[in-house]
């Protein structure tokens, strides 16, 4: 009886066993495309879907999780159906943490996966400043829940100067309250900045870089600095004379291999530091700048000019400096984060 007994349950163990690899066979193949775009609250991902198995792939997209190996049990998108490449928007993600995503799909028979792919988003800045021959200016921001900056405390030297609040609860608006002098800028849908409380107007591309910054003065927009993007990096600033056609000077950029994680601008046509901080200009170079080079177009013959870009960072790979040197004089920028 016990002999019986042992051979039931093999033949039973054996049973399970073939049907889970025929499972495992029937699901769909998948492959988990690179994880890009990495914000401290969202990233890019997606699959592509080589082979659908023994029925149509009915879902697809990607999960994610805190932990190795996510299902679809975790947090996961719906991108179609069918086989083939597809992309997905990872949203609500919480700054500063390290996650696991992979591709998924889904048929009658069951769900097949892709790779596992680690990745870390954006610190939030806590803190940026400049260090000048006379003094530290210093910003520190808050956030609200959805990452966005509630307020901004200024300091020189360690001693309040300013604090400025921010009201985005009209839709498409933000209200900046500084020491009571209030300011308005319109937002776009993608809570960009389209047009400054000074008039100025804003356009960006189609992947949310700025391409052009107009000023408004006797009742007509001019145009102030063009940017040429190449491969999520801007490579080319071009700044117009007050009739904004004359161009009046150039700069290009040279990036290093690395990874500009936490979203730190450092291309400058907004005039003060504190404004781009939180994404309100659109995206920035998704590189750190190796250096830039900068000419008045109109002299003859060119002088070129370098700025070059050494930084420090912390034990997370964040830069908590970033010195900018020229000839005969330095700026050293400092960033502190959540």
């Amino acid at each position: 009886m016990k002999k019986q007994l042992f051979f039931l349950t093999m033949a039973a163990i054996l049973a399970i066993s073939v049907t889970s690899c025929k499972e495992d066979e029937n699901a769909p193949s998948v492959s988990t495309t690179a994880v890009t775009s990495v914000t401290s609250t969202t990233a890019t991902s997606g699959g592509d879907i080589t082979s659908e198995g023994t029925s149509p792939v009915t879902a697809r997209g990607v999960c994610w999780s805190t932990n190795a190996n996510p299902t679809i049990a975790d947090s996961k998108t719906s991108d179609g159906t069918g086989v083939g490449t597809f992309t997905s928007s990872i949203t609500g993600l919480t700054p500063g943490s390290i996650y696991h995503a992979r591709a998924y799909a889904t048929n009658a028979e069951g769900t097949g996966y892709g790779a596992d792919v680690q990745f870390s988003t954006a610190s939030l800045i806590k803190t940026t400043g400049v260090v000048y021959t006379d003094g530290t200016d210093l910003y520190k921001f808050s956030y609200d829940a959805q990452s966005r900056i509630d307020t901004i405390t200024n300091y020189w030297n360690d001693e309040l100067d300013k604090t400025l609040y921010y009201d985005f609860s009209v839709p498409g608006e933000l209200t900046i309250d500084r020491n009571g002098d209030l300011s308005v800028y319109e937002l776009d849908n993608a809570g960009r900045v389209v047009k400054d409380a000074d008039g100025s107007k804003y356009e960006y591309d189609a992947d949310g870089y700025l391409l052009k910054m107009s000023e408004y003065w006797d009742a007509a927009f001019h145009l102030k600095y063009e940017m040429v993007i190449t491969n999520g990096n801007v490579m080319k600033i071009t700044t117009y004379d007050d009739d904004g056609v004359t161009a009046k000077k150039i700069k290009e950029f040279v990036y290093t291999s690395g990874e500009n994680i936490n979203g730190i601008d450092q291309v400058i046509v907004v005039d003060s530091p504190w404004k781009t901080i939180g994404g309100l200009y659109g995206k920035v170079s998704k590189n750190l700048v190796d250096y830039l080079e900068y000419w008045d177009p109109r002299e003859d013959p060119i002088v070129k000019l370098r700025t070059t870009i050494t930084y420090e960072f912390d034990a997370n790979d964040r830069p908590t400096e970033i010195i900018r040197t020229g000839d005969g004089w330095q700026e050293v920028f400092t960033y502190t984060y959540y």
